[in-house]
Order: C-alpha cells, then sequence, then structure tokens
C-alpha cells in the first residue's frame, strides 16, 4: 500500500518537463516547444528602477520585504481593475478590488480554483486543444476535463448547449463545475474567441445557471496583452454584469518577466472568501516584493512602454515563423496552420502524419535537430478526440535566425516522413 495521497499518486509529470529535458541535454537543438520569453527582451533596466525605486525609502522598502494581506496589496489590485475595467471599455462598474486576488503566476490560480471547485470525477468542459498544464492539474485533481470542438471562432456554442442538456437529461448536471476557456490568442491554437461567440458561450452558460445550476466560466486571458494585429475585444467578464459567473485570470509572466511570479484574477463575490482561506492556509499570500515591482513599472510608465517594444518584437518573430513556413512547406497540401495575430504560437497540421512522440516524426525531427510540442498533448482525455496530426511551434524564445533554422530543419522531417508511402496512422 503506498504512503502516497491519492492526489500525489494521481499527478503525472508534465509533458512540458520531457521537453524540456531534451532541450536541455541536447543545447545545440533548437526548441520550437517550451513557451518561454525572449531572453534579450526580458526588463532589466525597467526592474531595477523599480526596485531602485523601493529601496531607496527605508519606508517603501521595508514595507515591500513584509508580508501583505492574503488576497494582495490592495494598491496593487485596484491598479489591476481599474486597468482591466478602461481596457474593456466598462464604467461605472460595481466590482470592488477586494474581488482581485494576487497569485504566484496564474498556473497557481488555476490550480486553486480547482482545489476549491472540484471533488473527484467532477467535470471541467474546455477547448480540444486546450492548455495541457492545466489538463495535467485537472488529471492530479482527481477531476475530468471534457474537451469540446472549435473553430477559427473559438469555442463551438451548439456543442457547449449540447453537452450541458445531455447532462441535465442524464442527473450530471451537478459534476460540470466549469467552462476553461483561453479567449485571446489560446495556448496552443493561438485563436482569439470572436465577440459573437463571447456571446453566444455566456447566454448559455446565464441560462443554465438559472435552472438552480452553477458553472463558472474561468477565463484565461495571459496572452490578452500580446496582441499584434487587430483591435482588442472586451473581455467574456465585462459580460457578467452580476459578478457571478466569470473568473477572469491573467499573468505578468508573458508580458513583463516570469521570474517575478506575479499572476492575478478577478473573482465572483461567492469566491472570495474561499479563495482567500484557501490562499492563506496555503501561503499567506503572493509575494508582496513582487507585487510592489510591477506596481513601480505600472505606476512609473514603465510597463506600457516595455511593452510596446515587446509587441514589436513578438510581431516579427510571429512574421518570421509564418514566412518561414511559407517558404518551406507552403507548397504541400498535407500541411496548413491557423492564422495568429498575437500570442506565442503557431498551431499546425499535418494531415496522414503521427506527429507524437511515438509516431515517425517527432524522433526524425530530433535528428535534424529541431524539438516542437506533440498536438495531442494537448486534448483532454473525454470528449472530442484527440487529434494525432497536429503540432504547437512556439516563436517566443528563439531568435529570428534560429525560427528560420528551425522551421527548415522541421521542414526536411516532414518531407521526409510525407515520403513514406504507408500511412502512419488509422
Amino acid at each position: 500500500m503506498s504512503t502516497l495521497s491519492r492526489l500525489s499518486q494521481s499527478t503525472v509529470e508534465a509533458p512540458i518537463s520531457f521537453l524540456m529535458r531534451e532541450a536541455l541535454a541536447r543545447p545545440e537543438l533548437v526548441s520550437l516547444a517550451a513557451g518561454f520569453v525572449d531572453q534579450a527582451s526580458l526588463p532589466l533596466e525597467e526592474t531595477f528602477r523599480a526596485v531602485e525605486g523601493l529601496l531607496e525609502s527605508s519606508a517603501l522598502g521595508r514595507a515591500a520585504l513584509q508580508y501583505s494581506s492574503t488576497m494582495g496589496d490592495a494598491a496593487v489590485r485596484d491598479i489591476l481593475l481599474t486597468r482591466l475595467l478602461q481596457a474593456d471599455g466598462v464604467s461605472g462598474n460595481s466590482r470592488s478590488f477586494e474581488q482581485v486576488i494576487m497569485t504566484a503566476g496564474s498556473n497557481e490560480l488555476l490550480y486553486q480554483l480547482g482545489l476549491v471547485l472540484l471533488d473527484r470525477e467532477d467535470i471541467v468542459l474546455c477547448g480540444a486543444p486546450s492548455y495541457f498544464v492545466f489538463l495535467g492539474a485537472l488529471q492530479g485533481i482527481g477531476a475530468r476535463a471534457h474537451g469540446l470542438p472549435v473553430d477559427h471562432n473559438g469555442l463551438i456554442p451548439e456543442a457547449l448547449e449540447e453537452v450541458l442538456q445531455k447532462a441535465k437529461a442524464t442527473g450530471d448536471s451537478d459534476r460540470i463545475k466549469a467552462l476553461y476557456l483561453t479567449t485571446y490568442f489560446d495556448n496552443p491554437s493561438s485563436i482569439t474567441t470572436s465577440q459573437k461567440r463571447r456571446e453566444e458561450i455566456f447566454e448559455i452558460v446565464s441560462r443554465y445557471n438559472h435552472q438552480q445550476h452553477r458553472l463558472y466560466i474561468i477565463e484565461d486571458a495571459a496572452y490578452r496583452d500580446l496582441r499584434y494585429f487587430g483591435e482588442d475585444i472586451p473581455s467574456l467578464f465585462s459580460l457578467d454584469l452580476e459578478n457571478k459567473t466569470v473568473v477572469y485570470t491573467s499573468s505578468f509572466s508573458k508580458s513583463f518577466s516570469p521570474g517575478l511570479r506575479v499572476g492575478w484574477g478577478v473573482l465572483p463575490n461567492d469566491l472570495v472568501a474561499p479563495l482567500s482561506h484557501h490562499q492563506g492556509n496555503m501561503n499567506f499570500g503572493a509575494p508582496h516584493f513582487s507585487q510592489q515591482v510591477i506596481r513601480q513599472v505600472i505606476e512609473g510608465g514603465d510597463f506600457d512602454l516595455h511593452l510596446s517594444k515587446l509587441r514589436l518584437t513578438y510581431q516579427k518573430k510571429l512574421e518570421t515563423m509564418v514566412s518561414a513556413a511559407e517558404e518551406y512547406l507552403g507548397d504541400l497540401t498535407e500541411v496548413s496552420w491557423l492564422p495568429a495575430a498575437g500570442g506565442l504560437y503557431i498551431w499546425l497540421k499535418l494531415d496522414g502524419v503521427d506527429t507524437g512522440t511515438e509516431g515517425p516524426l517527432f524522433p526524425r525531427a530530433l535528428e535534424k535537430g529541431v524539438l516542437y510540442v506533440p498536438g495531442y498533448y494537448c486534448y483532454p482525455t473525454e470528449g472530442s478526440p484527440p487529434a494525432h496530426d497536429q503540432i504547437r511551434l512556439s516563436f517566443g524564445v528563439q531568435s529570428v535566425d534560429r525560427i528560420k533554422q528551425g522551421m527548415q530543419l522541421l521542414s526536411d522531417a516532414i518531407r521526409e516522413t510525407l515520403a513514406q508511402k504507408e500511412p502512419q496512422y488509422q
């Protein structure tokens, strides 16, 4: 009999850990796998000025080095809520900074939401594909992730309606606790949920909740700031005027620095106390010093200036990856990819090719010297069946030259794989 808890026994190694070991063991590999940020763009000078500003005052410095409240620094929470409401074009709203929670990265908030909301065998609905780190967290908790089909506009509302109606008919409604969506530049597909879809999804969930159920929408907006083309879209959160349904989560890991570990979210009214209690028992709150650094860079204007430069950097990298895909893969009818207007990823589809670690392409790509994330990692075990012919490519960490080199190596591996006469999977 194991001495480990059921939670520990259910928690398996994240797929990205295997990919990272490959990358670290072979530094010459061009890794288009991990969603790391651009190393040269990390805000060294901006962070130095913020820390210097904190520590040149003994009062500010000691306050930053002290504990904060469990939910986070009140001033920081108010700043973040104000910026969110401004981005959404919302004024005169009833929301308060007391609904905002600070966490050590947005993944911590997602995990805490899982622990607060879910019992074993409870269900979280999500897109297929979806963010595989959260899928792994749900598996560890003992919850079930049920994938719903998506298209270029996001989650298909009719599929959501169908699964909710089926659950009602079978008496399983109480098991469905949340709908998880990355509404801006989805990880892995880079799809942004259209305004029309947001309204349709919110209407379906609201109608479902009025039937004595409680289904939360977890809106993951970690990539919202990384838009390179087009206009921003108001969040799903902005539709929730009664503060009952949408949990909005975000992070400074992609837009400023992952090393600071600053995530945050806005909670529906009835989740504020449960999350506060849970966080208080776990860590007494997110790192206060990091919160104060973020406050300094926002109030001093450095954050927005940095973000403007960062967008230009990533736009060039995205354009490089797409241009390389067109140059090296554009003549192959078996290969297609989704357009991206932001984020850090390109979602590639290869008809007739098993892209998994046990298929023919992955080892051949490693042999060539390029690493990618197999698409099937990003699919839940229930609902829409996983696709074995897709891959996620990240352009965040590699230089423009390395991106182009990696795409050429990947093209070589794909062409050799396609040259095999027999189909690779059924």
